[in-house]
Order: structure tokens, then sequence, then C-alpha cells
């Protein structure tokens, strides 16, 4: 299944009711149930989310999939690490505004979509992911391990799916 605008709207949190947080993923508009690779298929293009290759087209069903890998990266990214963004980012000669910031990403251009035109969001995903103190060794490299495969410019180098990235947190660190 490709879900086709994963984004921080499209993610409900909230406590069930025996207490515990619950996740669920929202607005299966665009989402797709492909039955062959061979499919073709149209995803919106939801800034500053979509990977950097998208286009208003249509994608493959094998292109797509890694669009959602893309588009989940940038969730995970962004829940884990979004109010630090700016403690990390290299010095610019451009003055970063309150409207440019990683928590407001719809401002144009924002920072996050900058960083993925400069193809650096891998990169700032690991000195974030280096730089907390809370996290083993070990779940730091598997942290690094997911934003590689998820985040990465080329949709050739990130991974095929969702569900394989998923191995990277089930090993106990």
């Amino acid at each position: 299944m490709i879900h086709g605008d994963i984004k921080p709207q499209n993610v409900l949190v909230f406590k069930d009711t025996t207490g515990k947080t619950t996740v669920k993923v929202a607005d299966f508009g665009y989402s797709t149930l492909a039955v062959s690779e061979m499919g073709k298929v149209f995803l919106p293009k939801s800034r500053p989310w979509n990977a950097p290759e998208h286009h208003h087209g249509e994608f493959t069903v094998s292109e797509a999939k890694k669009t959602d890998v893309y588009f989940f990266g940038m969730l995970c990214l962004w829940v884990l690490y979004g109010n630090r963004l700016s403690d990390i980012l290299p010095v610019t000669t451009e003055v970063v505004t309150e409207s440019d910031s990683f928590a407001t990403p719809f401002s144009s251009p924002t920072l996050l979509e900058r960083l993925k035109v400069e193809d650096q969001v891998v990169h700032i995903a690991y000195q974030l992911t280096l730089t907390t103190s809370d996290l083993s060794d070990g779940q730091k490299a598997c942290l690094n391990q997911f934003f590689s495969s998820t985040v990465c410019h080329s949709p050739e180098n990130r991974a095929s799916d969702i569900g394989t990235l998923m191995g990277l947190f089930s090993q106990e660190q």
C-alpha cells in the first residue's frame, strides 16, 4: 500500500482507553493499493515533506513507495528533532527567521526544502543523532542507518518500503 501523503497533519496521537499512547495514520485520500509494480500513481506535493524527486506527473509503484519512505523519514526527523534543528545547522550568511523554523515548515522556501535541495538532510539527521545524549551508541547507529535509508536525496539509495525499515528498531539496543 502506498499512502502518498505522510506528514504530521496526517498522524493522530492519542491515549487509548487503557491510557496507552496510540499513533494512527489518517487521510488515505491519495493512498493506492498496488497490485502490480507496473502500475502508475499520482501523488500530492506536500511541501516540505515530499521527496526531492517529486514531480506533478505519474510515478511507478516502486517510485511511489520510495517517496512514502522519504515522507516517513522526514516525519520521524521532525518528531524526534524538530525543536533542535536550529541548534545544529551550519552557520550561513542568511538570517533564519521565525517563519523559517522546523516547527513551521510551510513558509516559502522553507529551511527543510533548502536542506533537500542542498542534499543536507541526512547530514543534519546524523548530527542531531550524534549530539543526542540520552541514546546508546547502538540506538544512534540504528537511527543513523534509518535516516540514511529514508531521507537520502537519491531514491536509488532509499529503502524500498517502510516495512523493511522497522526491523532496525525491533532489535534491542
